[in-house]
């Protein structure tokens, strides 16, 4: 640190240095003052403001987070999020200082994102990414604040609510009628009569299911980059949940479960789906086009059973709240954004409530 004056211009100057988060001593200097009282204030003040600041760029602070998350995050999660910043955010932000991005600098970045055409739910998980690790840097080192929450999320404003490929009941039966495979069999009418999720159903084994109630406590899930399927703890804290169960998918689940027991080593801990090994997801896929093309009915992907189950409960009258807990949604949020567009308001039903009240 030092204040010397520039004989050229009469003007007094300040050189300091300052280390950054990332342990690198660089050195700053200011000029332009007309007494040395004035450098030797203007030195401390500098000093001070950047005694704990962040002078990383977005890309430093990324190559630090990214190898965080590798090591907290499932891989899949890990995947998902790495992909999306590497490949929309990085190319815009890497070298820029972390303390430079502004709210212009933010938004010009959302709106390029939006005239990109991607979906809401895309760029909303894309910008909470980014939120999440401008936190880690507040939290670990010294950005004193998190432009992606102070500009906010993507408008929804221009989102058209995706419309979700469902079975009425009566297509449903159509397809099941045709199954010829009893575990199939069975493992569909589970996806339509729970609303589970295709891993949590997978992983399924016999000790899950309690009296009348099916406890999910575990996802199967398939990894990226080497295919192995594990087990995994549900999607998210609020996934964990007993799924209460029809008398009738009751009695379909203790039936094939006695069909179970002719095999000398049966165990509770078998999974229900696929016995030693659960049933595959491609194989799961591949048996559900077969048996749509037989009965005639338009293809659904697999997650729309679960969509189906929503939408039957929906139209049944069963409150949005209870339909959120069944399907383990984190929020009720979730739910009537997901769902919202099916809520559409019977008019008739309206105005036969309005004609029948009682007017003074």
């Amino acid at each position: 640190m030092s204040v010397t004056k520039d004989k050229r211009t009469n003007l007094w100057k300040f050189r300091t240095y300052i280390t950054d988060s990332l342990g690198n001593r660089k050195q700053h200097q200011r000029s332009g003052f007309k007494t040395k009282k004035e450098a030797l204030k203007a030195e401390q003040n500098f000093i001070k403001e950047h005694a704990n600041s962040c002078d990383m760029t977005f890309g430093e602070l990324w190559n630090i987070y990214e190898k965080h998350i590798k090591l907290k995050l499932k891989y899949n999660s890990y995947r998902t999020i790495k992909n999306r910043i590497e490949t929309h955010a990085l190319p815009y932000f890497k070298d820029y200082k972390l303390s430079k991005i502004d709210s212009c600098t933010y938004t010009n970045w959302q709106a390029e994102l939006e005239d990109a055409g991607y979906s809401y739910k895309y760029k909303s998980s894309l910008h909470g990414a980014i939120r999440t690790m401008l936190n880690y840097g507040i939290k670990f080192y010294g950005l004193k604040n998190n432009i992606a929450s102070s500009v906010g999320n993507f408008s929804k404003r221009n989102e058209i609510p995706k419309e979700h490929t469902i079975w009425t009941h009566e297509e449903f039966k159509k397809f099941i009628n045709v199954v010829d495979n009893d575990m199939y069999k069975l493992f569909f009418e589970t996806l339509f009569y729970t609303g589970l999720r295709l891993g949590e159903c997978l992983a399924l084994n016999w000790n899950d299911l309690k009296g009348n109630y099916i406890i999910v406590n575990k996802t199967l899930t398939r990894n990226i980059k080497n295919g192995k399927k594990t087990v995994n703890s549900p999607k998210t804290a609020t996934s964990y949940r007993k799924v209460k169960i029809s008398n009738y998918l009751l009695n379909r689940l203790k039936e094939y479960k006695e069909k179970c027991h002719k095999y000398v080593e049966f165990e509770n801990g078998w999974y229900i789906f696929g016995n030693i090994n659960p049933l595959s997801t491609t194989t799961v896929e591949r048996k559900k086009n077969k048996y749509c093309k037989l009965a005639q009915v338009k293809q659904i992907k697999i997650h729309d059973f679960r969509h189906s189950h929503a939408s039957q409960l929906l139209s049944s009258g069963v409150p949005i709240t209870a339909i959120s807990q069944r399907l383990g949604h984190s929020d009720i949020e979730m739910t009537l954004n997901t769902y919202s567009h099916m809520l559409q308001t019977d008019e008739d039903k309206v105005i036969d409530v309005l004609d029948n009240l009682n007017y003074e």
